[in-house]
């Protein structure tokens, strides 16, 4: 017998290889740590936070920053989602929804929910900015973790007494989510920013670079690497409009419309700054033409309601997706809810029901049709994994997602 396996060549080679295993050396079938956390950077984020528990190098990984910029960047290229919130005197709870391929008319049936533990969540400061959301009290809440991170004080310069409007901004070329601080119950020319997890404290802006002014809006908007706010300058009664380099940290400033409030909204709309407002059916783009002669261009479009009994309801311009279209929700609503997309080139206008999927939420949280919810829409919202940490056990992470 002990002849018959020598000379079988499958045995020697079994042999052989667990010889190689004592030794230490690589097994043919080991697959190279880099080439792991290619394949782990093209899954979702729920499954990669799972994939933490499987062993103390795939979870102190994970956290790296480089692996965290390849998801970002392989996140970019997905198809972004429609975060909505709802506030209730029951709690809080957060949807997301698809933003594009959902035929006109057609009710939504993909979708997933969470309730929201943290009070501090409600009346959010900025729209997702690569996944990231300001609230109020300085925190950062990442929907995709599910987390909240509280931001340390802006420090000796601003009191608790001082009021500040904060902004979030973010530079694609570094990667870089910054805080932007400003007091707003006196003019200031020393702003303050905080950049997101570079382990840095808050910086006062070099005197001389920002013109003296305090804010007027309580929302700001960031695209192509531009934070975007209303305010006053010193000695001015009009409102223009501030507009902070995420990269450089310089100010500019650009008019604002003459004769026109600051509850316009600004967009961006085919890479140029733009303001809506709408008055039922219509509505009007001021596109920004030329940033230093403050030239602007008026388009107007109309928002055709899909049926009469909408006319009735608040609506609310809500952002403009990445393809360009127009969003349009109500504020509140009972029973169901919907969304209006506006296709300012085409001219047509496409809405999306959420009955079923309200109903199913209602049944599950214990809410019944006579409860009023209160929503915030979040467009183009991609996943995240920025703040990241290693999980404290196997028992935690699996409650996560329960």
């Amino acid at each position: 017998m002990r002849d018959f396996k020598k000379n079988q060549p499958w045995m020697n080679k079994k042999r052989r290889r667990l010889e190689r295993s004592r030794d230490g050396k690589p097994q043919p079938n080991h697959i190279p740590l880099d080439l792991t956390l290619e394949i782990l950077s093209r899954l979702p984020a729920k499954s990669i936070l799972r994939y933490q528990c499987v062993s103390k190098l795939w979870s102190s990984s994970i956290t790296l920053p480089s692996f965290i910029n390849s998801f970002t960047s392989r996140s970019t290229s997905r198809l972004p989602t429609l975060l909505v919130t709802f506030s209730s005197s029951w709690g809080d709870y957060v949807f997301s929804f698809p933003q594009h391929q959902i035929p006109d008319g057609s009710t939504c049936s993909s979708f997933y929910s969470y309730q929201i533990t943290n009070t501090d969540c409600d009346s959010p400061r900025s729209q997702s900015v690569q996944g990231l959301i300001l609230v109020p009290v300085l925190k950062i809440w990442n929907p995709t973790l599910r987390r909240f991170l509280a931001l340390p004080h802006p420090g000796k310069h601003m009191s608790t007494r001082d009021g500040w409007s904060s902004y979030l901004g973010y530079n694609s070329l570094e990667g870089k989510h910054k805080v932007l601080c400003v007091l707003t119950n006196k003019y200031s020319d020393q702003p303050q920013v905080l950049t997101l997890g570079a382990k840095e404290s808050w910086r006062i802006i070099t005197k001389g670079r920002c013109p003296m002014h305090f804010p007027r809006g309580e929302y700001g908007r960031c695209f192509n690497g531009i934070l975007y706010y209303t305010a006053r300058l010193l000695g001015d009664g009009h409102d223009i409009i501030m507009s902070f380099d995420v990269k450089s940290e310089n100010f500019n400033i650009i008019k604002f419309l003459e004769g026109r409030s600051r509850k316009l909204h600004m967009i961006p709309y085919e890479g140029r700054l733009a303001l809506v407002t709408h008055d039922y059916h219509v509505v009007k783009l001021y596109i920004l033409e030329d940033a230093h002669g403050h030239e602007w261009r008026r388009e107007l479009f109309v928002l055709h309601l899909p049926c009469e009994n909408l006319r009735r309801d608040c609506i609310r311009f809500r952002g403009i997706t990445d393809a360009g279209e127009f969003i349009f929700a109500p504020c509140c609503f009972k029973e169901a809810f919907y969304i209006l997309y506006l296709d300012p080139r085409r001219s047509s206008t496409r809405e999306v029901f959420f009955e079923r999927n309200m109903g199913e939420f209602r049944r599950r949280c214990g809410l019944s049709s006579s409860h009023t919810l209160t929503m915030d829409v979040f467009p183009n919202h991609i996943e995240s994994l920025f703040f990241v940490e290693p999980p404290p056990s196997v028992l935690n992470v699996t409650l996560f997602f329960l």
